[in-house]
């Protein structure tokens, strides 16, 4: 195994390992604060004073969303305060006290006793819509000891911008400096590294694909994949936590229509690179593809753009994964010796797909994994060990290829010459074994029955007819009989892929082969050359 090849696997390993990182700490907080939760959707300032009482308030439970609150909203949008009184005893007194609220959606300022103690994000002002998103950020705020009444109960207040996403998710807890602060920290900044390790490897495939696309301009899946990742890409940093106010409703607009491009171009990268033609399924995805991106673009609000373009995406979305997994099953079915690698995204994939799916229609995006993120690292990962082993067996199989085909050019040659040296026109009945001599040698070329006819001078009804009553068959069957000659000989003589002979004696199509080959010998190519591998070691 190549170091190549170690490297890759190192990746798949270590993208799989992301992939348990998140939500996996066995630490708790000294002091719980998750459980019932007053609320009130009133933003008034005096709700983080410890004086208000909030008896009558309605509850709800935490960790947890709070969709219900924004669901109905025009802009699905509100400002919430969340309050809770804790008790924070003797014991505590001399020690630095950390306050754990886990991630929140999507912006907040945070008091205790009346007293403001941190905030991450921007809560922004009424009729405006850009404000600085911080969904992936884990809170973890310092608690002032002049600010803590030691022995009673103290008023922890949160005041809440939510926008599509809501609810907090992860530790709601106390806990001493520095202890289990680190480890909260460490946690707490888990899907901020895994976005931003997922954007620093989509990069990095971008300028590798760009450099392909550009230097390889035959191979269309380069340019697909080179604007799969660059799609990927702009989703991703859509979700970034950078420190700017931005509208809302453009992120959003930009993130769908990243999910729904990335999407559709994966569907046509993976028919390109498995050269499957399939009419139906292209006109299919851009009638459904087109019409959502406009209907992203020109969402009035975001209540059409979630509820009507967002539910039309995570359709549109499962369509295209699960076409695209039938389609790859459908390949290793064909040839399972060359494609098992991918076996790695085509199960995973649309599974993680189907269960954010979930997520998204049930308005639980305070619940979708950041993971989701390492989708596109992860596959072409896989497509980076496919194309070195593949480009190791090729290597292989070069020379035991290249020599049997050696002997078969030099026959060509030797009729070729012969028939240019061919001074005299003969009768056209004789012209029919020229015709034979002529696909004798190239069998495997694509056939036409009017440019043969035409090379030969020839009529095309009554080169048919001379020909099937010469040799008693018509003209494809001759050929194709030819082709699975030749396959018999070079499954005989090499080591090569049957896919490979099958293109290499004139095969487009590897059903066909498969059937031609069974119809004319009793056997598939594979059991062919097993059992002339043990006539061989037997004599």
């Amino acid at each position: 195994m190549t170091i190549s090849k170690y490297i890759c696997i190192a990746c798949v390993v270590l993208l799989c390992t992301a992939c348990t990182i998140a939500g996996n700490s066995d630490t708790h907080p000294d002091i719980d604060c998750s459980g019932t939760w007053k609320y009130s959707t009133s933003d008034n300032p005096e709700l983080a004073l410890p004086s208000l009482d909030d008896r009558d308030y309605p509850e709800l439970v935490l960790p947890g969303s709070f969709t219900h609150l924004i669901i109905d909203q025009q802009n699905l949008e509100a400002t919430i305060w969340l309050r809770k009184k804790i008790f924070i005893g003797e014991e505590y007194r001399g020690k630095t006290l950390c306050l754990l609220l886990g991630r929140i959606g999507v912006a907040d300022e945070t008091f205790l006793n009346g007293i403001q103690v941190g905030a991450n994000g921007t809560i922004p002002k009424k009729e405006d819509d850009r404000y600085h998103f911080s969904w992936q950020q884990g809170r973890s705020y310092l608690l002032p000891a002049t600010l803590v009444r030691y022995g009673d109960y103290n008023t922890i207040a949160i005041r809440v911008f939510s926008h599509v996403i809501s609810g907090i998710n992860g530790y709601m807890g106390i806990t001493e400096y520095p202890g289990g602060y680190f480890a909260h920290r460490i946690e707490n900044k888990t899907p901020i590294l895994i976005n931003i390790s997922s954007v620093a490897l989509n990069f990095l495939f971008l300028l590798g694909l760009g450099v392909l696309a550009v230097s390889r301009t035959g191979r269309r899946e380069y340019l697909y994949f080179f604007l799969l990742v660059l799609f990927t890409l702009a989703g991703n940093v859509t979700m970034l936590d950078f420190n700017c106010a931005i509208s809302g409703l453009l992120r959003y607009k930009m993130f769908l229509m990243s999910l729904t491009l990335v999407n559709f171009i994966a569907l046509h990268a993976v028919m390109e690179f498995f050269d499957i033609k399939n009419k139906y399924i292209i006109w299919m995805s851009f009638l459904l593809g087109m019409p959502l991106v406009l209907a992203i673009v020109l969402a009035p609000d975001m209540s059409f753009l979630i509820k009507g373009a967002g539910l039309g995406t995570v359709i549109f979305v499962n369509l295209c994964i699960l076409t695209a997994a039938v389609l790859f099953f459908m390949c290793i079915r064909r040839d399972p010796r060359r494609y098992w690698y991918f076996l790695f995204v085509a199960i995973p994939v649309p599974v993680s797909v189907l269960r954010n799916t979930f997520y998204m229609a049930t308005f639980r995006f305070d619940e979708l994994p950041m993971l989701i993120f390492f989708h596109v690292p992860l596959v072409f990962t896989i497509f980076a060990l496919y194309y070195i082993y593949d480009f190791e067996r090729m290597k292989r199989e070069k020379d035991s290829l290249y020599g049997a085909l050696l002997k078969k050019t030099k026959k060509m040659e030797r009729i070729l010459n012969s028939i240019k040296g061919e001074s005299v026109k003969p009768d056209p009945r004789d012209m029919i074994h020229d015709v034979i001599e002529y696909l004798d040698v190239n069998y495997q070329e694509r056939y036409d029955r009017k440019e043969l006819s035409k090379k030969f001078g020839l009529n095309e009804d009554y080169m048919g007819q001379v020909f099937k009553k010469t040799t008693g068959i018509n003209i494809s069957n001759y050929i194709n009989n030819k082709r699975i000659e030749g396959a018999k000989d070079l499954l005989m003589e090499t080591d090569a892929k049957i896919i490979d002979i099958a293109y290499h004696v004139g095969f487009d199509n590897l059903t066909h082969f498969h059937r031609q080959f069974k119809k004319q010998t009793g056997k598939t190519p594979s059991e062919y050359r097993v059992m002339m591998q043990e006539k061989e070691g037997e004599s």
